[in-house]
Parts: C-alpha cells; sequence; structure tokens
C-alpha cells in the first residue's frame, strides 16, 4: 500500500479502533488509537487526571493535550521509516486544521482522510454494549448521548473540509466488521491513483456511503 498518513475519524462506536487496528497490521504501518492512548494512562499521571476529569463528563480533551501527543507519534512513525494510521482525530477544525500542519512540518500530511458514518441509534446500541462488556464507566446513556451531541456539532464540519482537500474517503459503518473492511480496502484501492497528482490540483474523494447491496449486505451488521 502506497499511503503514508491516513486520519480515520469517525463518532464514538463508528469502528475507528477495530479498522485502525486492521489497517495497522499491515507491513511497514503503525497504528495509533488516540482514545486507547489515553485510556491507557494511569489516573495518577497528569496526563491522566486530565483524561478522566473531561470523559467522566463526555467532553473532548483540550486541543493542544491530543496535539503535544499526535506529534509525538508522527515522529515516532517518522523515524520507524513506514506508514501512519491516526484514529480518533480530528475531533474539532481546529484539531484539523493543526494537525495539517503538523504533518507538513514532518512531511507527513494526510494522503486520506477515512470517515465511517453511522447513525445515533447504531452508534449508542454497540456502545452500550461495549460499556456492559469492558465495564466502562464513561459508557452511560447520558454520557453516550453528550458525546455523540458534541461530534454531531464540532467534527462533523470537518467532513467538507477534507472533501474540498480530495482526501475524503466515507464508508457506510453500519455494516458488520467484515463487510465495512472490505469496503475500506476497495475505497483505498480507488484512492491510490490519485495520489500523484499534480500540484495544486484536488485529487478526489471517494463515497461508498451508498453501495447498499454492493457487498451482498442487506441489513446492518
Amino acid at each position: 500500500m502506497k499511503y503514508k498518513t491516513i486520519l480515520m475519524f469517525g463518532a464514538p462506536g463508528s469502528g475507528k479502533g477495530t479498522h485502525g487496528k486492521i489497517l495497522g497490521a499491515i507491513p511497514g504501518f503503525i497504528h495509533c488509537s488516540c482514545g486507547e492512548v489515553f485510556r491507557n494512562l494511569s489516573p495518577e499521571t497528569p496526563l491522566g487526571k486530565i483524561f478522566v476529569e473531561y470523559s467522566s463528563r463526555g467532553e473532548l480533551v483540550p486541543d493542544q493535550v491530543v496535539l503535544d501527543m499526535v506529534r509525538e507519534e508522527l515522529v515516532t512513525a517518522k523515524e520507524a521509516g513506514g506508514g501512519f494510521v491516526l484514529d480518533g482525530i480530528p475531533r474539532n477544525m481546529h484539531q484539523a486544521r493543526a494537525a495539517y500542519l503538523i504533518g507538513r512540518e514532518l512531511g507527513m500530511t494526510a494522503d486520506v482522510a477515512l470517515h465511517l458514518q453511522a447513525d445515533d441509534e447504531e452508534l449508542m446500541r454497540r456502545l452500550l454494549a461495549r460499556a456492559a462488556l469492558e465495564h466502562r464507566s464513561d459508557d452511560t446513556t447520558e454520557i453516550i448521548a453528550q458525546r455523540l451531541a458534541v461530534y454531531d456539532a464540532v467534527t462533523s464540519p470537518i467532513v467538507a473540509w477534507y472533501r474540498d482537500r480530495g482526501i475524503l474517503v466515507s464508508v457506510d459503518a453500519m455494516r458488520s466488521a467484515h463487510q465495512v473492511g472490505r469496503e475500506i480496502l476497495t475505497a483505498l484501492e480507488a484512492m491510490r491513483p490519485f495520489l500523484d497528482h499534480v500540484p495544486g490540483q484536488v485529487p478526489h474523494s471517494v463515497d461508498l456511503t451508498s453501495l447498499g447491496d454492493a457487498f451482498g449486505v442487506s441489513q446492518p451488521g
């Protein structure tokens, strides 16, 4: 695969972690989940305390904290000489623009912004199921509803920004993980011919959210 940097974003429960790990398993790629990085921090550390404080209210971690972490991960990936799959960022337009500037500075601007789409009812079902399985205190009905509301308000507008840049890949994440994974790989393959576009030209965006039964699926998975 020819990509250097793939950004993966979507609402909580849309499957970013699952599909980020799959793409990160491609030889030469490093996967970083912003959520996992913060959840694995000790709550006794300064960063861990910040994460617990905000996540317990269903709010986003402050931008600068997230961006500092992203810079560190990008530097690590660049030193390793491979590709990079980052899921969970950007969460708002400030993060999107700042991440672009960091990537440009390091020579690792995103080749693809992969957007996983699913409706709120399905996301709520998934997150409540995950909460019961993993005993996660930050996944109550009230907090989930707040997180989804925050996502709709501050994250959705970045879709148009990536579309204008010509690097957006939109995938319907309502299906089973297997079906969504196949669709992601199909979309990435569709993007590859446009990676070496002439500077100054918009490459191309891919929207596979309306393929319907193209993958043999009639019901959400």
